[in-house]
């Protein structure tokens, strides 16, 4: 053991020095570059090495390195340096001007603390002080906090000055929310506050993982028995298909010791739903403590029957079965493509000893917290992120509204159901409907400050969904006396569950139709007075979110891009009104559930079991993902408009996006249903997206998310996708020549639809040689190739496979003709970089 720990050591103070060297080389290129974004050499005159990530491309890494001042770090002014073969090839910069602070540290951590609390009307305790370090606090949580709050002095940003920070976050009991916050260290006013919980609607020092990576040179156990009873990949849900029992399905190379081991060492730690990436178990008390989970016994057989008498409800071995395994996919599947250890994944014992473990999921079903909804907070690495999945009431239910009168629109009316605030009551609430009126953006959606408060009260108030949360709506209705509220959708022909809530909410609420909405608007603008009557006809079925893996992969997708925009470090980079994290997450869902059938024009809807749609149905987005127009025609203009909701119908637009870059690549390299390590063109988009990510500006708009999927394929392949890439979203409005505007302002984008000017008549495909100098023959090949250049040398030849792996390289030796023999290749695509004294070109090759 002492031996293991000392050959451990020394690794860390290898890498130690190794970093230091990175350093020195990225800090004399920043330097040398400074003035490319508006900025001064001295500005990087003291930069602190953050952490590293991995990258799929050889020979390549991305370090994140961060400014500083007074022996303080600047928040937010950092960069993502991407280093191959020792050159800078790609900045992502967040970096800042440096000046001398404008304010003083004159508050103290526990006054810190005590402002953001009364910020967020929380009552305050007895804290106690648990750690302290140079400028670096932890308190304990005291009943305000399910977590410890760790507070750091910090120098950061604020109206455009450099000011001297409290760094700390706080996750309130009622566990709606996870604040991460900055106070001005001298006013203490909150400058910067960002919720780490994303919904579908203490500090760890380096040490704490020593013992961990003592056993990364321990062998992994023989393949294992255990089998689980679940839906599995690719289908979706109970109206998808079956359940099947899957064997051993955990992943010999992440993970090794099986879903069920947490120390590295072979032999399981636990034999219920708990294991090194995720803590599976039922959360109905809404206590956010592991409540009861399926045992498999020492076979870790967890075959459990279904009744389908009882519901889902009665069902936890089975439900809590199918989210353990899909958090285990999703953790499987996306370390193939970099969303690894080193990059800051969820796992509680790190193997390779690289960033920090101590964070798996921690997984609640049927959480007691809500219904209609589910939602994951992401810490940074190192502590546990939270997954909380709902039961969802049934939607669409034909008989909740009767309108009464008048006489041309009477009749019941399909409604959905909220999932906060008092269900539907069996008694009947029959009143007249008050259209509400406010001064916002669109008058109607109770968004703003409601102009005609007195004549809702005792009324059933009609709102328009909009700019603000369902929750928001309806307490801002109930405040001026109304009864009950229906929301009426903003798009499409269906209704949705509304999910959310604050607890604050005390009358129902339901959703209609927009046509269904506008009959009524329009009854009451011809000077008609609605009355109708809302009831509850029976029991309202539930589902179980548990059992939708989309809805589960999103959740999950959301700690992906968190941990992976701006650093594993920093989850603060996905908070601003463009930001794309919901549609990310649809298109983790959507990738992962992909078969050889799929067409990219079918429409594929979100959330159809959920909400008792049919599998064709249009699901909770605004219309279904496709690449037919004809389905669905939204381009980046259209997240100007106030009827696509904030964040979900914008990160809606940026999917549509990645979807159809998906079909263009599968339209070009064709489709692999080997999800982890196929080389079909839909692997070559999650290479690109999860790449693009740890290349994306932190604060995101659309053009940063697109530059980073461009500088990730420079990256991974050299550009051979540029042109494809550049068309596929100037089809959407997302141009050469769009522009994101303010990333903090949803209503400045401007599209457009040109390409990159050196891709202008290129044609949908691949940015490859098209001249004569370079020819490859024959191609394709059954094993010899021949390159020539008539105009340069040949320097170098590479062969990269469709998940960016290099498989073969040659030196041309600086001749003007280089024979290949590629007989060792497996069959199929690869791309050739030829390096030439002119630079490089690419092309694409085949072996048969």
């Amino acid at each position: 053991m002492k031996k293991l720990l000392s050959s451990f050591l020394f690794l860390t103070f290898l890498n130690f020095c190794y970093g230091q060297r990175e350093l020195q080389s990225i800090q004399r290129y920043l330097q040398e570059h400074a003035s490319a974004w508006n900025l001064k050499s001295s500005d990087f005159s003291n930069l602190e090495l953050v952490s590293s990530a991995s990258s799929k491309a050889a020979n390549t890494k991305h370090w994140k390195v961060r400014q500083t001042k007074n022996g303080l770090s600047i928040i937010d002014g950092f960069g993502i340096v991407t280093v191959t073969n020792n050159q800078v090839v790609h900045v992502t910069t967040n970096f800042v001007s440096i000046t001398e602070p404008a304010n003083h540290s004159a508050l103290s951590a526990t006054e810190a603390v005590n402002g953001a609390l009364k910020h967020l009307s929380l009552a305050g305790s007895n804290m106690k002080q648990l750690k302290y370090s140079e400028n670096t606090y932890l308190f304990s949580k005291e009943g305000i906090s399910k977590e410890n709050i760790p507070v750091k002095l910090v120098l950061g940003q604020s109206k455009g000055q450099l000011v001297y920070l409290w760094d700390l976050s706080i996750y309130p009991v009622s566990s709606e929310h996870w604040w991460s916050m900055r106070l001005n260290a001298e006013t203490g006013e909150v400058v910067f506050q960002n919720d780490w919980i994303s919904h579908c609607s203490a500090e760890h020092c380096a040490d704490e993982n020593h013992h961990i990576s003592e056993t990364m040179m321990v062998p992994p156990p023989p393949p294992g028995l255990d089998q689980y009873m679940v839906y599995a990949l690719p289908n979706i849900s109970p109206a998808h298909g079956n359940r099947v029992l899957v064997v051993n399905p955990s992943d010999v190379t992440y993970s090794p010791f099986g879903w069920h081991d947490t120390d590295g060492i072979a032999g399981d730690e636990y034999t219920i739903t708990r294991g090194n990436n995720v803590y599976a178990s039922e959360d109905i008390d809404n206590d956010d403590f592991p409540g009861y989970s399926p045992d498999g016994t020492s076979s870790l057989n967890f075959n459990f029957a279904y009744d389908s008498v009882v519901g889902v409800q009665g069902n936890l071995d089975a439900v809590i079965t199918n989210l353990f395994y899909m958090n285990n996919m999703m953790h499987d599947i996306w370390a193939y493509y970099g969303f690894d250890e080193e990059s800051g994944n969820f796992q509680e014992t790190n193997y390779s000893g690289s960033a920090l473990g101590q964070d798996q999921v921690m997984a609640d079903a049927q959480d007691g917290s809500g219904t209609n909804n589910a939602n994951f907070g992401t810490p940074p690495d190192g502590q546990n992120p939270r997954m909380q999945m709902y039961l969802w009431t049934e939607s669409n239910v034909p008989d909740l509204l009767t309108i009464n009168a008048p006489a041309a629109i009477d009749g019941a009316y399909s409604c959905s159901t909220a999932g906060f605030g008092p269900p539907v009551p069996t008694t009947p609430i029959t009143e007249d409907l008050v259209l509400v009126i406010d001064d916002g953006t669109d008058t109607t959606d109770a968004c703003g400050t409601i102009t005609n408060g007195a004549a809702l009260a005792g009324k059933i108030a009609l709102v328009r969904r909009g700019n603000c949360t369902f929750a928001e709506k309806v307490v801002a209705c109930q405040n001026f006396g109304a009864v009950a509220v229906i929301v009426m959708n903003n798009t499409g022909t269906s209704t949705q569950a509304m999910g959310g809530g604050t607890g604050a909410e005390t009358i129902p609420s339901i959703m209609v139709s927009k046509p269904n909405g506008d009959s009524f608007v329009n009854q009451m603008n011809q000077g008609n007075t609605v009355n109708g009557t809302i009831v509850n006809p029976g029991d309202l079925t539930a589902t179980d979110s548990d059992f939708d893996n989309m809805i589960i992969a999103h959740e999950y997708g959301h700690g992906i891009s968190t941990r992976l925009v701006g650093g594993a470090d920093n989850t603060d980079c996905l908070f601003n009104a463009e930001q794309m994290g919901e549609g990310w997450s649809d298109w983790f869902g959507l990738m992962i559930t992909q078969v050889a059938s799929d067409l990219g024009t079918d429409g594929r809807g979100v959330g159809t079991y959920v909400t008792n749609e049919p599998n064709n149905g249009g699901g909770i987005r605004p219309a279904q993902y496709s690449t037919a127009f004809a389905i669905n025609d939204y381009t980046y203009g259209n997240t100007n408009s106030n009827s696509l909701s904030q964040p979900h119908g914008i990160g809606f637009v940026w999917a549509t996006m990645l979807w159809d870059l998906n079909w263009a690549l599968i339209d070009q390299y064709g489709f692999d249903s080997n999800i982890k390590s196929g080389t079909g063109g839909n692997n070559m988009a999650m290479h690109l997206v999860i790449e693009g990510l740890k290349l994306t500006a932190c604060g995101p708009g659309f053009v940063d998310g697109r530059d980073g999927i461009l500088a990730a394929d420079q990256v991974l392949y050299g550009g051979a996708n540029k042109c494809l890439i550049w068309e596929v979203f100037a089809r959407r409005g997302l141009g050469f020549s769009a522009s994101q505007g303010s990333s903090d302002d949803r209503n400045d984008q401007v599209e457009a639809f040109d390409v990159d000017p050196s891709c202008s008549g290129s044609g949908l495909g691949l940015n490859e040689n098209k001249t004569t100098q370079i020819q490859v023959y024959p191609n394709p090949s059954n094993g010899k190739l021949t390159v020539k250049n008539s105009n340069s040398e040949i320097q170098q030849i590479e062969l990269v496979d469709l998940s960016g792996k290099r498989v073969y390289t040659t030196a041309g030796n600086n001749n003007y003709e280089v024979t290949l023999d590629i007989n060792s290749l497996k069959k199929g695509l690869y791309l050739m970089k030829v390096q030439t004294r002119n630079g490089f070109q690419t092309v694409r090759v085949e072996k048969l």
